[in-house]
Formats: structure tokens, C-alpha cells, sequence
């Protein structure tokens, strides 16, 4: 036994063994290998398609507490809507007072100031000067959270007939914050023709903005951006504008102006209320303007506000008066209010189609009305035109309400739509036999269709 165990230890090396190649060893492994990579493909594609088509209703969805359907409101106070309340015979609202029968009011004569006495007088020294301009920059600073600043870029030809990038740069007013939409209100100007519209934080941190919605015959714009895109670190520090009133403002009034009064993005300049009581008629509306020391260029954009850091008017460049031309024209605040709100809510721009007078007392009495507004021209192929009314027609009440100014008449038509017709009664004055009341009706017209 010993030998057969020797001879087969003898004859060992003869024993096969099975080698497997190391070409099947690859493909073993390899397609499994594949088709995880070729598994985690699909996954990633459908992933991301679900995502971009899930990810807007998602947020909608997420954020939907915060989103606010009613429209934004500029209130103010309007002295022709109170003439106009007067007019009618009825009391304003915040003025009407009930009274039981056999009851009297009391009518309290008004009190004159006291007078104040100036007992000593105190010397102010240079640290007083410098504490004023301290407590003006603490409101210039406050009221700049509220300014961004705008970089456009427009594609143009040079002299040759090349295609060239020429980029824009100025300021906006922060108005509102709506719908995770934050909007801006800037001069048309700077970005009607814009192939890319940005806000600029820093250098290298824009985030881009689109036309929201455009006003060109006061040559003012409001362009949206959404929150999201706006890094917290900024938007934290962003705040709305508070709109004022002008009605109330006298020569003599100290004033800032922010933005780019002279020119340069950012600036600031400090001045006072020169002149004020002018307007500027525009179609279907007439505008307050007063005017500033502060110097005014072509490139100068930007807002006016007052030492409680309200903004109480928007400087001008188109609607500048010759007489003031190196001087910044405003365009009150008070009287733009509707005009702003109507741009923010995108609503529609109702046409009529006249450019309108206020009628002095004087004039008045000359045509023996109580109330209107003299139609010094009316816009070819308009409403107006098309119904009948022309030059030198007196309007007296639109749909029955007695029209006391243009504002007043712009602020009634505002609340008709395109395509509805209000009866107009009007006083002609151009016939060659006596004045007479003419009513007529007229169907309002979509103005952005009409100025395409």
C-alpha cells in the first residue's frame, strides 16, 4: 500500500486544473457594471425632469400663505375729489358728521398759533453744523434702502453699422413687494430697448429683472424681480419706499434728492423747494411739477424725498420746462400715485383721448359753469375724436359725476374698462350761435393698444 501511495505522489504533476481566463472575469463583472451606470443615467434625467416641472408648483404650493391676490394700493389724499364730494351736495367721508333732529353744530372758530419768545439766544459751533449734516445723512442713508441700482444693456450700431453692447447704468425705486415679485419704478429710457436688464448689488452678484409694465408718455417704467433670485444677505436690507404727499409742500422746503441727481448711480444731493404750483398736461390727465436748486443733467434719474424720508416726487428729464433746464423738475407724487399703482397691478390704461385745461375762476364765470375742464386738443382718431367732442369743448360731468378737474376726471374714466361707453355731457363754446349742453357718448379704448 505504501508503494501505491508513493507512485501516485510520483505521477501528481499530471493532475489538470481549470484556469479561468481572465477576458471572461471582465465581462462577468462588466455588464452589471453597465447597466448600473446605464440605471443611474435614467434616474438622473427623469429626476431632473421631474424636478423643473415639479419645483414651480412645489414652491407655489409651499408658499401659498404668502401669496397676497389683492392689488397693490398708493393711498392719498386728493383735494379735487373733496371739491368734487362738495360739488355734489354730499360730504366727504372723513368729514361727515350726523346730526340728530333739533340738534346744532357747533362750529369751533380756528385758533391762532401762540407766539413763542425767544428768551436767549444760543451760539451754534461747528459741532452743531456737523451734528445737522450727520442727522441729514442718517435719513439720506435710511431712505437709500429703497434705491437699487439698474444695469441695462442695449444692442446698437456704431458709425459703421456694427453691432455693438452699450450698457446703462442708473437707479430704481423700490415700490413694492408682491407675489415673491419685488417691483421696481424707473425712467423708460434706460431699459425700453434693453436686450438684458439686471439689478447690480455687487461686481459680480446681479440678479436679472424683466419690464413689468411701461408708462411712455411719462417716460416712467416698473421692471419686476423675483425674491428668490436676491440673496438674503441684500434682501434683508431692501425696504419699500414710502410715498408722501406734495400737495402740502412750500418754497422754501428742504429737500434730498436720491438716486442719481447728478448723474452718477448712488449720489446724493441736498436742496430746497424753489418754485412750485406749475402742472403738465398729459393725455387724459394733468400733473403737479415743482421744481429744485439741485443741478440737473442729461444723465440725471432719481427721487426726491423729505426730512421724514417720504418720497414726495420723481425728478423728470422729459417733461423738463425751458425755463428750469439745468434745474431738477419734479413731478409731484401726490397726483402720480394712481398712474404708479396702475403700472404695479399691470391694469389696463383706459383712453379718452384729450389733453385738458383747468379752468381759472375767471374763465368760469365767462361760460357761466360752476365746474370743467376745457378740452384744449383732442388726439386724432382717439374715442374722443371719433364720438364728436373738439377743441374747445367744456366737460361738465362724465356718467352723471361733476367734473372739477383734470385729475378728478382722470381718476372717474380709471374705473371704466376698454370697450364701455360713459355719457359725457359737455358746454360747446366754438358754435357760432349761443353755448349750449351737448351730451355725448364715448367708448373708452385700451391707451397700450393705441400707442403700439
Amino acid at each position: 500500500m505504501s508503494d501505491n501511495k508513493q507512485d501516485n505522489h510520483d505521477f501528481e504533476f499530471i493532475k489538470e486544473q481549470v484556469i479561468v481566463k481572465k477576458h471572461r472575469k471582465i465581462k462577468k463583472w462588466l455588464l452589471p457594471f453597465l447597466m448600473t451606470v446605464l440605471m443611474a443615467v435614467l434616474f438622473g434625467l427623469i429626476a431632473a425632469i421631474t424636478f423643473c416641472i415639479a419645483e414651480p408648483r412645489l414652491y407655489k404650493y409651499l408658499h401659498k400663505e404668502d401669496e397676497d391676490t389683492s392689488p397693490i394700493i398708493f393711498p392719498t389724499t386728493n383735494p379735487e375729489n373733496t371739491k368734487d364730494t362738495e360739488a355734489n351736495g354730499t360730504e366727504s367721508k372723513g368729514n361727515k358728521e350726523e346730526l340728530e333732529e333739533g340738534q346744532v353744530k357747533k362750529v369751533v372758530p380756528e385758533q391762532e398759533p401762540e407766539t413763542v419768545i425767544l428768551e436767549k439766544s444760543i451760539d451754534a459751533d461747528i459741532d452743531d453744523y456737523v451734528k445737522m449734516y450727520d442727522d441729514i445723512k442718517l435719513i439720506a442713508n435710511n431712505s437709500s434702502k429703497s434705491i437699487v441700482k439698474v444695469s441695462s444693456i442695449i444692442n446698437e450700431n456704431d458709425w459703421f453699422g456694427n453691432p455693438v453692447e452699450r450698457e446703462v447704468r442708473t437707479t430704481g425705486l423700490v415700490i413694492a413687494k408682491h407675489n415673491g415679485k419685488m417691483l421696481i419704478l424707473l425712467s423708460l429710457d434706460r431699459v425700453k430697448d434693453a436686450s438684458n436688464i439686471e439689478i447690480v448689488f455687487t461686481d459680480t452678484i446681479k440678479v436679472k429683472a424683466s419690464l413689468h409694465d411701461y408708462e411712455r408718455e411719462l417716460n416712467l417704467a416698473v421692471i419686476a424681480v423675483e425674491v428668490k433670485d436676491i440673496p438674503d444677505v441684500f434682501m434683508n436690507n431692501i425696504t419699500v419706499a414710502k410715498l408722501g404727499e406734495s400737495y402740502g409742500i412750500t418754497s422754501g422746503s428742504p429737500v434730498i434728492a436720491l438716486g442719481n441727481p447728478n448723474g452718477h448711480p448712488g449720489s446724493m444731493e441736498i436742496g430746497m423747494v424753489t418754485s412750485r404750483g406749475s402742472s403738465i398736461s398729459i393725455t387724459d390727465n394733468r400733473l403737479d411739477l415743482f421744481n429744485t436748486d439741485i443741478i440737473n443733467t442729461d444723465n440725471s434719474d432719481g427721487v426726491i424725498i423729505n426730512f421724514q424720508g417720504e418720497v414726495i416726487g420723481i425728478i423728470t428729464r422729459t417733461l423738463k420746462e425751458d425755463l428750469n433746464e439745468d434745474l431738477s423738475t419734479v413731478l409731484g407724487i401726490s397726483k402720480l400715485k394712481s398712474i404708479i399703482q396702475t403700472l404695479a397691478n399691470q391694469d389696463t390704461k383706459i383712453y379718452f383721448g384729450i389733453i385738458t385745461e383747468d379752468m381759472t375762476d375767471t374763465a368760469k364765470q365767462e361760460h357761466e359753469v360752476e365746474n370743467g375742464i376745457y378740452v384744449e386738443t383732442v388726439k386724432a382718431n382717439s374715442p374722443a375724436f371719433e364720438a364728436g367732442i373738439k377743441n374747445g369743448d367744456i366737460i361738465l360731468e362724465v356718467d352723471g359725476q361733476t367734473v372739477v378737474g383734470t385729475n378728478r376726471f382722470y381718476n372717474i374714466i380709471s374705473e371704466y374698462k376698454p370697450g364701455q361707453t360713459v355719457s359725457v355731457k359737455i358746454k360747446r363754446t366754438t358754435s357760432t350761435s349761443a353755448e349750449k349742453e351737448i351730451d355725448i357718448d364715448v367708448t373708452l379704448a385700451d391707451k397700450a393698444k393705441i400707442n403700439k
